[in-house]
């Protein structure tokens, strides 16, 4: 019966390939969504281990909190204080500049982070993102002024863009300047595997508090500190807190985890709406299924009888209809995840990046709403061809 059954799919190869290629499509982008959903999820969760024991530190009347580059700044010896406190590992003095897209796109829809190092305390530390990991160009390095390196992602996305390739040119606006403006020259592209630092510009502390003069020469904006594990992050945070308190410039601190909870927040939301529309797009290909196996179920009623008079019960009646409604599902949804795959690969080299992850977890999940999509799409069919009487399918004949 089985072989019967799958062997009945193809009895109208027109018929049967339009059902396979309109699953195919609805299954096609739903491997494109959810494959994206799943590359989002992945770089979330690795750039949450990354940066788990990480702690920001800004100042407390910053308008926009730690989003976005503080006006105000802090003093740099409270860099010194900090580094006296227990279990903190290291202590990473910053003045963070915004790069509006309108200026420099750099692939994020607002903008890009200038990040400025004191480069001597960096070098001596190991930084692992200024200024090693240089893949091209050379690294900053204590006597680079006006000096700039490039994440990979920022430069990738910054399509024909000369200023992101090496010996290019930004011409940024000194906040608050008027028209003035300075020179920044591309000296080298890293890279880190770190998406939130790849995407990031580089340059001396110097060089970014010159583009924020409302920030003095003894003070920063940002102050990055790493605890020596995840379980103390929290305390060093309350602590630094309650070390600023009743200073001139309180401070506030977010830890890594408040730091991705909004995006997190947000990527929930965009992934609920990938998979209604994923969901939408496979039921469309179900109901091509549907369709089919209906017109199946017409065309064979006399067929039916006569396996029905011969001793086919109600059950085998079904069974078979299912069996072909589900052969002809599990083969849209291999042809549509092979076209959901290529179009997600295509994704990936357009935009230069691993956004789109095809998962176990993933085909897994494919194959079974193939089977679903063919069970649904041929149950009502199957239920009509038993009730196809015996009798009157002979007296047709």
């Amino acid at each position: 019966m089985f072989r019967f059954a799958v062997s009945n799919a193809f009895r109208r190869k027109g018929i049967a390939i339009f059902a396979i290629l309109g699953t195919a499509l609805g299954i096609a982008l739903m491997t494109v969504l959810l494959s994206i959903s799943e590359g989002m999820d992945k770089q979330m969760n690795e750039m949450m281990d990354e940066l788990a024991a990480s702690i920001a530190v800004y100042p407390k009347a910053a308008p926009l909190g730690f989003m976005m580059p503080s006006p105000i700044g802090l003093p740099i010896s409270y860099v010194d204080e900090i580094e006296t406190i227990e279990n903190v590992d290291r202590v990473s003095p910053q003045m963070t500049v915004f790069v509006p897209t309108e200026d420099y796109d750099f692939g994020d829809p607002m903008g890009t982070l200038l990040r400025g190092m004191d480069l001597e305390r960096e070098i001596e530390e190991d930084d692992p993102v200024a200024p090693g990991n240089i893949i091209k160009g050379e690294p900053l390095t204590t006597a680079s002024e006006n000096e700039i390196v490039i994440g990979t992602l920022a430069a990738l996305a910054a399509r024909g863009g000369d200023y992101a390739k090496v010996g290019g040119i930004m011409e940024m606006l000194v906040l608050g300047s008027g028209n003035a403006t300075i020179t920044l020259t591309v000296v080298g592209i890293f890279e880190t595997s770190n998406t939130m630092y790849d995407y990031s510009i580089y340059t001396d502390i110097d060089t970014a508090r010159s583009l924020t003069p409302t920030i003095a020469a003894d003070e920063v904006n940002f102050i990055g500190v790493t605890a020596t594990g995840t379980k103390y992050v929290s305390g060093v945070a309350e602590e630094i807190d309650a070390m600023f308190e009743n200073r001139d410039v309180p401070v506030s601190t977010t830890v890594a985890k408040e730091m991705l909870e909004s995006f997190t927040e947000m990527m929930g939301t965009f992934e609920s709406f990938l998979w209604i529309i994923s969901l939408v797009a496979a039921i469309a290909g179900g109901v091509s299924i549907f369709i089919v196996m209906l017109i199946s179920v017409i065309e064979r009623t006399k067929e039916f009888g006569i396996l029905k008079a011969s001793g086919w019960s109600n059950r085998n009646i079904i069974s078979s209809v299912v069996v072909q409604s589900i052969t002809i599902g599990l083969l849209g949804a291999a042809v549509g995840l092979a076209i959901g795959y290529g179009g997600g690969q295509g994704i990936d080299a357009y935009i230069r990046m691993d956004v789109a992850v095809v998962t176990w977890r993933l085909v897994a999940m494919i194959g079974v709403f193939g089977i679903i999509v063919g069970v649904v799409g041929g149950i009502y069919p199957a239920l009509r061809a038993a009730r196809v009487s015996p009798i009157e399918s002979l007296r047709a004949l």
